[in-house]
């Protein structure tokens, strides 16, 4: 077994069998989590299709990559206190 192969399980695990489930969670925390393994799985992938010249592959996992990207930073700012929101609108009415 050859270190391109462990990676593609590595990338089918982190990205399938992990990180999907844990997108359908009702829990912010969860699906951020599978946001993550999906990235990781992504990069993991493109390592492996870089390498076997499967570039329209590459730029398929690319795509994934950025839409997990994406994911995270809304799951951040959903997972943001919500007195933040309300303070920096304070500030703004203030300066009024």
């Amino acid at each position: 077994m050859t270190i391109l192969e462990l990676i593609q399980i590595c990338s089918v695990i982190f990205g399938t069998f992990v990180g999907a489930p844990l997108i359908m969670s009702a829990r912010c925390k969860k699906r951020l989590i599978g946001f993550s393994f999906i990235a990781v799985g992504s990069i993991l992938a493109m390592i492996v299709q870089f390498n076997s010249g499967l570039y329209y592959f590459f730029f398929a996992s690319a795509f994934w990559l950025l839409n997990s990207t994406y994911a995270i930073a809304k799951q951040i700012k959903l997972m943001r206190p919500s007195y933040l929101f309300f303070s920096n609108i304070s500030s703004k009415v203030e300066n009024l």
